[in-house]
C-alpha cells in the first residue's frame, strides 16, 4: 500500500508496520504521512491513576475520504509523557474507539472496530491492554484459534456491554449464519467475559429470520443511474421494496449543491421515511469555497470527476429501535451499502 511505502523509509515506521508497539518520547515521535485524526479520548489506560490521551488516526489521501487504508493508535502517557504507537494492520469505514475495562483489573482497555465494507457486513476488531505501560493485544472471543465467535466466520457487530455498576464490561458479538444478506438464515448473539486470560461464553441467542425478513434469492443488485447528476450506485438486493429515491436541484440543507439525491428507507407500515444516504454534487470551485466546518457537516467525499465533487451524508445512528423490525432492516440495508465499491461516476 501507499502508506506502507511511505513508512518503510524510517526505523520508526518499520516498527509500526511490523505490528510492534513503539514507545518514544514526545520530542522523538513523528506521525507518519497521510495520517488524519479520527477521534481522541482521555482516560487512564496505563494504571497510574492519571488520564492518558488516546488518539485514533486513519491513513487516507484526504481528511474527507470515508475509507481509511490503515488505522493507527497513538497513546500518550500523561505521567511519563511517553508516546506509544500501534499499527492495527486494518482499515475500514466508520472506525470506533471504545475505552472500557474488559479485563476487570480496574484499568480501561482500548478497543477499535471498523466496518470492512464487504457484502457480508463484517467488522474488524482489535483490543489492547496497556496496564503498566506495556501494550498487549488480546484475542477476540471464539473457541478455535484464528476463528472468532460461535460460528467461526467473524462478527458483524462486537461491542462492550456493562456487566454491573462497578464499571466492568463483557463483550457482545453478533454473527450471521450465512455469508451475506441474501443467504442469511439467522443471527447469533453471544456474550463473553474475560476470565483467567481468555474469553468465557456467558450465553447465546439465535434469532431465525422469517420469510418476510429474507431477501428474495432471485433478486440481484441493480444499478441506479442518475444521468442528471452523472453518477451510478449499485443498489443491494436487500433494499428492494424498502427504499425510495428523491432528486432535487436545490436544497436548503445543501445550498451550494447542484444536485442532491436522497436514498430513503421506507418503514414497514409505509408511514415513515428515514435517510440511508444523501449524495450531494458540487462544482469543484464551489466545493473549494466551502469552509471546513461546512464540509464536515455535509459529509465525506466519495468521488471527483467531470469538474464535480460528490459527497455523501450518512446517518449518525439508527433512527429506529434496534430490536424492532424497522431497526433491524435499516441496520441491514445500511451495512449492505458499500459506497467505496458501488459508487461510480458516469462518463459523459
Amino acid at each position: 500500500m501507499y502508506f506502507k511505502k511511505i513508512l518503510a523509509s524510517t526505523i520508526m515506521a518499520s516498527l509500526v508496520l511490523s505490528g510492534t508497539a513503539m514507545a518514544a518520547s514526545k520530542d522523538s515521535f513523528k506521525l507518519p504521512a497521510n495520517m488524519h485524526k479520527l477521534t481522541q479520548k482521555q482516560i487512564d489506560v496505563t494504571g497510574d491513576k492519571k488520564a492518558d490521551v488516546i488518539t485514533l488516526y486513519g491513513q487516507k489521501e484526504k481528511a474527507s475520504d470515508i475509507y481509511n487504508e490503515e488505522l493507527l493508535l497513538v497513546i500518550k502517557n500523561s505521567k511519563t509523557k511517553q508516546i506509544t504507537s500501534i499499527s492495527l494492520h486494518d482499515g475500514g469505514y466508520s472506525p470506533k474507539l471504545l475505552l472500557q475495562d474488559l479485563t476487570h483489573d480496574k484499568v480501561s482497555d482500548i478497543m477499535v472496530t471498523a466496518d470492512t465494507g464487504g457484502s457480508g457486513g463484517y467488522i474488524s476488531s482489535h483490543i489492547y491492554t496497556l496496564k503498566n505501560g506495556k501494550p498487549t493485544e488480546l484475542p477476540l472471543p471464539g473457541f478455535s484459534k484464528g476463528k472468532t465467535g460461535l460460528l467461526g466466520t467473524g462478527f458483524i457487530k462486537l461491542k462492550p456491554v456493562a456487566l454491573n455498576k462497578s464499571g466492568f464490561y463483557a463483550l457482545q458479538g453478533v454473527e450471521r449464519d450465512g455469508t451475506n444478506s441474501e443467504d442469511t438464515t439467522s443471527y447469533v448473539t453471544s456474550n463473553w467475559k474475560w476470565n483467567k486470560g481468555g474469553w468465557k461464553l456467558l450465553g447465546e441467542k439465535i434469532e431465525k429470520l422469517n420469510n418476510d425478513q429474507k431477501p428474495s434469492p432471485e433478486m440481484k443488485s441493480t444499478l441506479y443511474k442518475n444521468t442528471k447528476a452523472n453518477f451510478g450506485l449499485e443498489i443491494p438486493s436487500s433494499w428492494s421494496g424498502h427504499y425510495k429515491v428523491k432528486h432535487v436541484k436545490s436544497d436548503s440543507m445543501f445550498p451550494s449543491a447542484k444536485h442532491v439525491v436522497y436514498f430513503d428507507y421506507i418503514s414497514k407500515d409505509k408511514q415513515d421515511a428515514q435517510s440511508l444516504a444523501i449524495i450531494s454534487v458540487y462544482a469543484q470551485n464551489d466545493w473549494k469555497r466551502l469552509s471546513n466546518v461546512d464540509k464536515n457537516q455535509i459529509g465525506s467525499v466519495i468521488g471527483e470527476g467531470n469538474g464535480m465533487v460528490y459527497a455523501v451524508t450518512l446517518p449518525q445512528s439508527n433512527p429506529y429501535d434496534l430490536q424492532s423490525v424497522d431497526g433491524k432492516k435499516f441496520e441491514q440495508m445500511y451495512k449492505d451499502l458499500s459506497l467505496r465499491r458501488t459508487f461510480s461516476i458516469l462518463k459523459k
